[in-house]
């Protein structure tokens, strides 16, 4: 038997208008979604969808079609932003466990494929030499152009052993090199080396600003500053071709050389919530030591951050060549099935409202770089340094001849009859370094010649293409010590390790490196 309960006025009344409310609510939520028109366009998206199913029941792909249109939504966002597979945020987690196994790059999506911005010391792609400025158009004949570059990077990881063909377009040679790179684990190694040159400068060479890294450069600094038998008289960060990392990193980092109350980094995002502005906390570890941080085109991103909070702040002087200019901060949201999202929600400015990137329009970035206080022309950027490094004979010449480079070096410094043994070994390996200059003066040659041209021009037209010719031919002695460094350097790393390599070669030979240690000298 059921029982019945009397319906009294007051709570008749209480239901009639409790059903008002959800009808009110249920239609204001309806006019919300009506009015708001990302959320109008999805309602359209998802009929649209119910409408294909129904006109082409199971003749679809639909897994092919939702990443057609997730796809094509990322291309309409800036060149950091993008959809993460579940494998992809595993490969995250891999890369925060301290290494991962592939070609060692950083890069960034290209309308040709993906920008290197740079490339790891010691890393496969390093040693087949690539270079920061270098595009990957293919890989595995797979072309890039139009892919995201978490997809393309996909290309480019994988087991440990297996090897990997890239074509690279770089741009200041306009030309294309297809090359094969053997993948292998790449140790997230975030400070090879700190230690003092011999003018008593702590040199910190730091590689990336990936999760532990502020800790590295204190322990180091902690290390060093303490050596009784040491007075130092400054300190060189070396941040070249340093790709950044995390933000908080960036942050800690320039925190250890600044007193209390400097502001260092503002975050100015797309919402109000995502404003920040982050101050030292601290004191100065160095105790106002002289600070030099040296730069190329491959920082970028927290490296800038770094280096340019000391900057604005007139705590460092800037020596090398002007950087990346990536001043864009991104967030991972991640989804319940694994899978997830990196955007861009912020770019970060420093002391003075110094921005590096103004974005155009919501969701495209145009990016400049910080300049040097002093700049450096770094020679291995220049061409022929490149053409060698990629022949691979600077270190085929330096592993036959291991022991006796390490043996005959004399005041860390290899004889100039070494030089005349690598020229032999370039030659017998048929490596001959024809220039832009010398390719423009064969083309006057020929000209000359199909044109008929006087004696007198065709004679002149020979003249120059001789004076091209010797000037490539030149360019061993030019290069001379960039090519007994590199020599030394590879016989020291391969027979005793990186550390050694960067403490009895790097550390007294790099001109940079040495220019940094003058600069700091003078402001004592």
């Amino acid at each position: 038997m059921t029982p019945n309960f009397p319906l009294d006025r007051r709570t008749i009344v209480f239901s009639a208008i409790f059903m008002f409310l959800i009808i009110l609510l249920a239609g204001a939520a309806g006019v919300f979604i009506l009015s708001d028109k990302g959320l109008r366009q999805a309602l359209v998206f998802v009929n649209f969808t119910v409408q294909l199913e129904e006109t082409y029941p199971g003749q679809l792909d639909w897994d092919r079609l939702y990443i057609s249109a997730r796809d094509a939504m990322f291309e309409q966002l800036d060149h950091y932003s993008g959809f993460i597979e579940t494998d992809q945020f595993e490969q995250l987690d891999e890369e925060l466990s301290g290494s991962y196994s592939g070609i060692g790059v950083s890069v960034v999506r290209h309308d040709r494929g993906l920008l290197i911005m740079s490339v790891r010391e010691n890393s496969p792609a390093a040693e087949v030499g690539l270079l920061s400025g270098d595009i990957i158009i293919e890989a595995e004949d797979v072309l890039l152009a139009g892919m995201t570059s978490d997809k393309s990077t996909r290309l480019l990881r994988g087991p440990e052993g297996t090897s990997v063909k890239v074509a690279v377009f770089r741009p200041v040679l306009e030309d294309t090199l297809t090359v094969d790179i053997t993948r292998r684990k790449v140790d997230l190694l975030h400070v090879p080396f700190a230690g003092y040159t011999p003018d008593s400068i702590i040199y910190i060479r730091v590689l990336d600003f990936e999760a532990g890294t502020t800790d590295d450069i204190e322990a180091a600094l902690d290390s060093l500053l303490t050596k009784e038998s040491i007075k130092p008289r400054g300190v060189i960060l070396d941040l070249k071709g340093n790709p950044g990392g995390l933000f908080v990193e960036a942050y800690h980092t320039a925190n250890l050389f600044l007193e209390k109350g400097r502001f260092i980094v503002g975050t100015d995002g797309r919402s109000r919530w995502k404003e920040e502005k982050y101050y030292s906390t601290g004191r100065d570890i160095t105790a106002g030591l002289p600070l030099a941080v040296i730069l190329d085109g491959g920082s970028a991103s927290s490296a800038e951050i770094v280096s340019g909070a000391l900057k604005q702040l007139d705590r460092a002087v800037l020596i090398g060549d002007t950087t990346f200019g990536k001043g864009l901060v991104q967030g991972f949201t991640r989804f319940p099935d694994g899978s997830g999202v990196r955007l861009t929600i912020s770019r970060y400015y420093l002391e003075g409202g110094v921005y590096l990137n103004e974005f155009d329009t919501a969701l495209n970035e145009v990016g400049s770089g910080l300049a040097p206080d002093f700049y450096y022309r770094f020679n291995e950027r220049a061409l022929f340094p490149r053409l060698l490094e990629n022949s691979l004979l600077l270190q085929q010449f330096a592993n036959l001849h291991q022991e006796e480079i390490i043996a005959q070096s004399e005041n860390f410094n290899l004889a100039d009859s070494w030089l005349d043994r690598f020229k032999a070994y370039a030659r017998e390996n048929n490596f001959i370094y024809i220039s832009p200059e010398t390719d423009l003066a064969r083309l006057l040659v020929e000209l000359s010649r199909f044109e008929s041209a006087s004696p007198e021009t065709r004679k002149a037209a020979d003249k120059i293409l001789d004076i091209a010719r010797k000037n490539d031919i030149d360019k061993f002695d030019e290069y001379g010590g960039y090519i007994k460094m590199r020599l030394r350097q590879t016989a020291v790393e391969r027979k005793f390790g990186t550390y050694r390599a960067y403490a009895d070669v790097i550390v007294r030979s790099r001109p940079d490196i040495q220019l940094a240690a003058r600069i700091l000298k003078e402001k004592r």
